[in-house]
């Protein structure tokens, strides 16, 4: 028998005893902050000693951030040093209350393992510390060397983990190759690697009260022209990328890859820097002007752009806010140059020929480069070697969509390009509340030639909610017709967002909203939703609290609206506020949503129309929709229509719209329209 099919079998044969492995490895907590890895540590500990195997415990400051780490030489004489990385500390988990069960139980329920740093990335190290044990079990027949390294401190920039063993003894750490399973999915290849430069800036100005700004604009104001310069000067560096690198990413499938792997839009910053400002701090009181404002920035670098061309740059426009002080401080243990390994290396290949042995029916995982971050690189930075990562998603995947005629992905829209990829392979429809994204489109020719349906946008709002707007336009185009004398422009769009679509907004926190208001576009960021929030009267009786959604002018084709912006231009009052941040809202809202003993839910949805007629008339059309579901029965929205055709649908069209308008009426689900003249003009 082939020893790599041997080798194969026998960890087949051992499943029972990894998953148990990792199981205690995820109940064993780990968070960083504070960093303490005694408890995971001792998990490996035990793993290494039932098999015999050598290793040692590194705590460099006696504070419980203990690596573990071992080697050994192989017994067929010299060869390249293979270097397996993968860090033991998880993020925290806060205080437990927005979790839907213990972080730290390790409970496997229906073959999956639920707990914190369950994919990031205790799944990742303890299959490179099961794939050492075995490579230790059958050393006599490698050449070469192996080493482990399950380090701590990775989520907190690495200073007592990977950079202090390289920084020890580069040769026993560093190797001629370094293996990662940080989190990345089986599509993906890491070959290289952003840089990151983290920066602390101080700003120091005159002080006065508040009115008195003749005499400074004080430290923040002065911040915000100064991070404001940064950020434009920054992302228009020139990048100097490597040419067999440029010419890979700009290949479509890598393209599709990346956005894929890390969210829609990836591909568009991947090799261009970037600039995220983190923290600002400053301001005693309201009414004074503050002496003193400090801002952390993120600043991410492509391969081929060093830190000193950008501390140059800034450098130059530190004079231009005289009088006042500025100040950049490195924050060293969190910077880190790019790295680049050569994209045709051998190991890239051998990744790639194992991962399709495995999968034959997956495509082959694609090189691409990674945002930046990881242990990764602190290898490149140290030593000279080549790295790449590799990292797990569900395996069973695949296996879930095909036992299935129907899939509904809950997971968030950036992954329903691949679960729809899946369900074409495996001829099952798909139903997403999600977008209609480019990524999803894409596959609209595969879909119709297998005779599946995908359709996206199904929920209550988008979904039901566009069947009427669908239904209006429809109107207007109608009236367009009869009045050929008379053309009609539909000059507003209002599609406000109530309080269920906050709760998606906060769950994919992927996008950004947009508000219309004093003739401006305004990008509204997830974390500033909450205060951008203003009470909508939508029917007597409620009020609601109404937010920001996406921009809908990019609907405009979709709606068959060209000939006009689609815009609502909402007067901002007082800003809502909440007894918790917009991190735990989305947790908040299910537990107010939850169904308890004889309680039903209630449904309220409106959108607004003003059209503006050629001849000068102008009128507001509303379709409101109140439905109120039975005690202890069923959500209102639960109904049942029928659509069957194949290809890929969102309800935009009148094709997709008027079918499970059908269904939905005959379940006695109808909007209220009403039409209100602000001017007649003979209509």
């Amino acid at each position: 028998m082939p020893q790599k099919q041997s080798f194969l079998q026998a960890l087949a044969a051992d499943e029972h005893n990894q998953t148990s492995f990792l199981q205690k490895f995820v109940q064993a907590a780990s968070p960083n902050p504070p960093g303490d890895t005694i408890e995971a540590t001792a998990v490996i500990r035990e793993y290494l000693s039932s098999k015999n195997i050598p290793y040692e415990f590194v705590d460099v400051n006696g504070d419980g951030k203990v690596n573990v780490i071992s080697d050994f030489q192989g017994g067929k004489g010299p060869g390249p040093r293979v270097v397996l990385n993968g860090h033991v500390d998880v993020f925290p988990v806060g205080d437990g209350s927005g979790w839907s069960r213990d972080p730290w139980s390790g409970d496997i329920v229906d073959g999956r393992l639920h707990g914190r740093g369950v994919v990031d990335m205790k799944s990742g190290t303890a299959s490179l510390i099961i794939a050492y044990a075995f490579l230790f079990e059958r050393r006599h027949l490698l050449s070469g060397s192996v080493a482990l390294c399950a380090v701590a401190d990775e989520e907190t920039g690495g200073k007592w983990g990977t950079k202090y063993l390289i920084e020890q003894d580069k040769h026993r750490w560093g190797g001629d190759l370094m293996l990662c399973a940080e989190p990345g999915g089986l599509e993906t290849i890491r070959f290289a690697e952003k840089g990151t430069l983290r920066l602390t800036c101080t700003v120091k100005t005159k002080g006065a009260l508040g009115p008195y700004l003749h005499l400074s604009k004080g430290a923040i104001r002065t911040a915000s022209a100064f991070i404001n310069e940064i950020i434009e000067s920054v992302e228009a560096l020139p990048v100097d990328l490597p040419v067999e690198m440029e010419r890979h990413l700009e290949k479509p499938e890598v393209k599709r890859a990346i956005d894929q792997a890390m969210g829609p839009g990836t591909t568009t910053i991947i090799a261009r820097p970037t600039v995220n400002v983190g923290t600002i701090k400053g301001g005693l009181k309201v009414n004074m002007i503050p002496e003193t404002c400090i801002v952390e920035l993120d600043i991410r670098m492509p391969v081929g752009m060093r830190e000193d061309t950008i501390l140059d740059l800034i450098d130059t426009i530190i004079p231009q806010h005289e009088p006042a002080s500025i100040t950049i401080k490195k924050q060293a243990a969190a910077s880190n140059p790019f790295n680049y390994s050569v994209i045709d290396h051998p190991i890239v290949g051998h990744l790639k020929d194992n991962a399709e042995s495995l999968r034959p029916d997956a495509d082959a995982p694609f090189p691409i480069p990674s945002m930046g971050g990881s242990d990764y690189a602190r290898f490149l930075k140290f030593v000279v070697s080549k790295a790449v990562v590799f990292g797990v998603t569900s395996l069973e995947l695949d296996n879930h969509v095909a036992e299935h005629d129907l899939v509904i992905p809950l997971v968030p829209f950036v992954h329903h390009a691949v679960i729809v990829r899946l369900a074409i392979k495996s001829i099952a429809g798909v139903v997403t509340v999600g977008y209609d994204s480019p990524a999803i489109r894409e596959l609209e020719s595969r879909a119709k030639a297998v005779g599946i349906t995908v359709l996206n946008e199904v929920g209550v709002n988008p979904g039901v909610y566009h069947l009427y707007a669908i239904k209006a336009i429809g109107e207007v185009h109608e009236k367009r017709e009869r009045y050929d004398a008379t053309s009609l422009v539909l000059s507003v769009l209002a599609c406000i967002s109530l309080l269920l679509a906050a709760t998606r907004r906060l769950a994919i926190a992927t996008e950004l909203c947009y508000l219309f208001q004093d003739g401006k576009i305004i990008e509204i960021s997830d974390k500033d939703l909450i205060s951008r929030a203003v009470l909508y009267h939508g029917l007597d009786g409620y009020s609601c609290p109404a937010y920001p959604n996406r921009d809908y002018v990019q609907f405009r084709q979709a709606y068959d609206t060209n000939s006009s912006l689609l815009k609502v231009s909402i007067e901002l009052g007082w800003g809502m506020k909440w007894p918790f941040s917009p991190g735990t809202l989305s947790d908040q809202l299910d537990k107010i949503c939850s169904f308890h003993a004889c309680e039903r839910d209630l449904v309220m949805l409106q959108h607004k129309f003003v059209l503006n007629w050629k001849n000068g008339a102008k009128n507001t059309i509303t379709s409101t929709l109140e439905l109120f579901g039975g005690p202890s029965g069923y959500s209102v929205m639960a109904k049942s229509p029928v659509f069957n055709k194949p290809g890929i649908f969102a309800p935009y069209s009148p094709e997709s719209c008027d079918p499970i308008q059908v269904g939905v009426e005959a379940e006695k689900t109808k909007p209220v329209q009403q039409a209100l003249w602000t001017s007649r003009h003979g209509y």
